[in-house]
């Protein structure tokens, strides 16, 4: 009977452990990406939203490997 109430609560468990992993970090500013990094399993991509040096660095996920230098942000994501 123990083992009965114990895979229910394992696979919850299991649930939000994978949904936990799947992480949204929302958009950065429109602009040209300007430079690409990352550091260990995260991932940055740096946008000039004005054209004038004033460059930001935001955090993404999947856009990393969508978006290249020169790209316009966020229609790299989109295409």
């Amino acid at each position: 009977m123990r083992r009965l109430t114990l895979v229910p609560v394992l696979v919850a468990v299991a649930a939000l452990a994978l949904a936990g992993c799947a992480q949204d970090f929302g958009h950065g500013p429109e602009g040209r990406v300007t430079e690409k990094s990352k550091d260990g399993k995260k991932f940055y991509l740096v946008v000039d939203p004005t054209k004038e040096g004033k460059e930001k660095k935001f955090r993404v996920s999947n856009d990393y490997h969508d978006c290249y230098r020169g790209s316009k942000y966020p229609k790299c994501i989109d295409d």
